[in-house]
């Protein structure tokens, strides 16, 4: 197991909105595109997406040593186009690992704030949605690597979340 290094002086804390209940109407900007998939179950994809929110409308999404800032690019909303590209792992049943490939395109941060997903992947052959949901997730950089992953990925036939 990997540990992850962080000055004791160095606090972070995520804040969040509260999230609304209502039913999210497909949106299929955010989208999972394959690019790769070898015999080891592992499948290489990009990820596009919206997320982020603008810091006029922020009371401070990080505490840093005390004080709330703004995070540009992270977490709820819609104002930045993010991409990245990773490697998703099946850990078991419809349980989902994806690492980032490329480690700086999210952010040159050690962590990154990620808001909950679902990206829009194929029409399977019945003609159903097939979705990769990405459940909000604060997540640090690998200290070897460099690189995030993302855990508790899952397919389904619908999109899971607001994408807001």
């Amino acid at each position: 197991m990997k540990k992850f290094l962080i000055p004791i002086p160095f606090i972070i804390c995520f804040c969040s909105c509260q999230k609304s209940d209502k039913i999210p109407v497909s949106n299929y900007e955010s989208t999972a595109i394959l690019m790769d998939h070898n015999a080891k179950d592992m499948t290489t994809y990009l990820f596009t997406m919206m997320m982020g929110h603008s810091a006029s409308e922020c009371r401070g999404c990080v505490m840093i040593f005390g004080r709330l800032i703004h995070m540009d690019c992270m977490g709820d909303g819609r104002e930045c186009a993010q991409s990245t590209i990773v490697s998703l792992s099946q850990i078991s049943g419809n349980n989902y690992t994806a690492t980032t490939l490329d480690s700086t395109a999210l952010t040159n941060e050690d962590f990154f704030n990620m808001p909950s997903r679902s990206l829009f992947v194929e029409y399977d052959e019945k003609n159903n949605e097939v979705w990769l949901n990405i459940p909000a997730q604060l997540v640090f950089r690998d200290s070897t690597t460099q690189q995030f992953s993302f855990t508790n990925l899952y397919y389904s036939n619908s999109q899971i979340y607001e994408n807001d």
